[in-house]
């Protein structure tokens, strides 16, 4: 048996000259907000929580709520701005299915509709060709909303 001192692809790359390696990297953002549910609220109902742009690398996202009785499908994805129409864009683009049904007291990451999209652009999420250069509202759909009322907390972590 022998030691090993073994390289990612990421530094393999980065330590080839010239540097094969487009530069990846920055400052992670975090953006988020709170809305409150109501017991009265319908399926299909949709929850605004944040804006972002076209061109953020999105690197997770987390969420705080109470007890959500019967909550047990939400999405978490794109819809237009209200000055570009408010319209679905995506609306399961992030997170496809969460159950909000339990309390969460504690930011939890919640896994990805796709496994692949981590570190991609919000446009590229999207299934867009180019980046529109336009912000999207990340926002809950309630497909199955539940029966209580509760303030849900959402922070979605990017990279400018």
């Amino acid at each position: 048996m022998a030691v090993a001192n073994t390289k990612s692809l990421v530094v393999t790359a980065r330590d080839a000259t010239p540097n094969l390696l487009t530069p990846y990297g920055g400052v992670v953002k975090t953006v988020g907000g709170t809305v409150a549910t109501l017991a009265a609220d319908d399926d299909g109902s949709v929850y605004r929580m944040c804006r972002l742009s076209s061109s953020a690398r999105i690197l997770g996202v987390r969420t705080t709520h109470g007890t959500m009785t019967s909550g047990t499908d939400w999405d978490f994805g794109a819809y237009q701005t209200a000055a570009n129409g408010g319209a679905v864009v995506d609306k399961d683009a992030l997170v496809d299915g969460a159950d909000l049904s339990t309390a969460r007291l504690t930011p939890t990451a919640l896994p990805f509709q796709a496994g692949a999209s981590y570190g991609k652009y919000l446009w590229e999420i999207l299934g867009l060709s180019s980046d529109p250069l336009r912000e999207y509202d990340l926002c809950w759909t309630a497909n199955t909303v539940g029966s209580a009322a509760t303030d849900v907390t959402t922070y979605v972590d990017y990279l400018a």
